[in-house]
């Protein structure tokens, strides 16, 4: 009897142990989550009515699940859309073609000096031979108008087929077939005792002064050439010269010409002393190759005897061998037109010839490379 009492308090000691250690157990553990209307229908309360603020939507059986209403922009893009981009620009990069810059834009005019990516690679234009004529100016420009005197470089280009030939239409300057024109060449003073050598007269020098850049202009025998001072030193004259030598008349016409390339001309009154004129000749011819030798009514009684030169003349009553060997020496050869090489023009050309007595003869070459060497020797 004892013993199953003493078994009976063991069980209920037992039973007592196991309960507090169930009780602490049941402390320590969570309380389980559960919904609000869980909780409330756990308490007692039912849950509220809220159908009347809950919107319904309709969504169709085929649309995507996790794509949602958002009209506004996504960052960096919407879902779904990144492959897209990425395949959209790979095409647009395969459409640039492999040899085009990729820094060319839009311009539209010239690039200085060459456009970018450009190599440095001057475009040679091909040469265009052109046909120019060898008299023909190289500096001609556009300008399509009349040229006073002439054009550049042109001082006397001329067509002398209708301009001058030389033979026709002389009438203009002088005639030498009418015999009224003879009077240029004769003597019919009643007092030839005027023109008589005079010691005590000087001789006259004159220079008329022109611009360095004139040059005299050649016209045709369409049109009469009159001159400001006598005997002529400058001015218009006739395209084609006189050939060198004397004449019985040379009007200042074609003279003039003659004086533009360096040539000296004599000039006699046709009432001067014979041997005057003689003495005079002599010196002249013997002095150079490019001379002339005219009678001329422009000289005066007083000074009937004349040396001319380009721009310059010098009239004596007496001859003078050193006066006149000193203006030979200083203003032979030049002149507007004077060349280098007489030589080269003169073999080929054609030249005036009516009234030529004699032709003039060579002193040392056409060039006239000394001047009065003779007469050096003498004085």
């Amino acid at each position: 009897m004892f013993i199953w009492n003493y078994l009976t308090l063991l069980c209920l000691g037992f039973a007592l142990i196991d309960a507090k250690s169930i009780k602490k157990s049941q402390a320590n553990l969570l309380e389980p989550t559960l919904d609000p209307d869980e909780k409330l229908g756990k308490i007692g309360k039912s849950p509220p009515d809220i159908s009347n603020e809950v919107q319904r939507v309709q969504v169709p059986l085929g649309a995507s699940p996790g794509k949602d209403d958002w009209q506004g922009k996504w960052f960096p893009h919407a879902p779904g859309q990144q492959q897209k981009a990425i395949e959209s620009k790979m095409k647009s990069t395969e459409q640039v073609p492999l040899l085009d810059s990729t820094t060319k834009d839009g311009w539209q005019g010239k690039w200085f000096p060459q456009a970018p990516g450009e190599p440095h690679v001057v475009k040679k234009k091909p040469l265009v031979e052109k046909e120019t004529k060898s008299a023909e100016s190289t500096t001609q420009d556009t300008w399509k108008g009349k040229w006073f005197p002439q054009g550049p470089n042109e001082p006397h280009k001329t067509k002398q087929g209708s301009c001058d030939d030389g033979k026709s239409n002389l009438a203009v300057d002088f005639d030498p077939n009418d015999i009224r024109d003879s009077l240029n060449f004769l003597c019919i003073s009643s007092n030839r005792s005027l023109y008589q050598p005079d010691l005590s007269r000087e001789a006259i020098l004159t220079e008329h002064f022109l611009p360095s850049a004139y040059l005299p202009p050649a016209k045709c025998l369409n049109e009469s050439i009159s001159y400001s001072h006598l005997p002529a030193t400058n001015g218009p004259y006739r395209p084609m010269p006189a050939e060198y030598g004397t004449y019985s008349y040379l009007p200042p016409q074609r003279y003039v010409r003659n004086l533009a390339e360096g040539a000296i001309v004599m000039l006699y009154h046709p009432c001067a002393f014979p041997g005057q004129v003689k003495q005079l000749q002599d010196i002249v011819g013997g002095c150079l190759y490019r001379h002339l030798v005219s009678p001329s009514l422009a000289l005066s009684p007083e000074r009937p005897l004349a040396l001319l030169a380009w721009s310059r003349s010098l009239e004596m009553s007496v001859v003078d061998r050193q006066l006149a060997a000193d203006f030979i020496q200083k203003h032979a050869k030049q002149g507007p037109l004077a060349p280098e090489e007489l030589s080269r023009l003169i073999a080929n050309r054609q030249t005036y010839k009516e009234g030529l007595l004699v032709e003039a003869h060579l002193v040392t070459t056409a060039d006239d490379y000394g001047l009065c060497g003779y007469l050096e020797e003498e004085m």
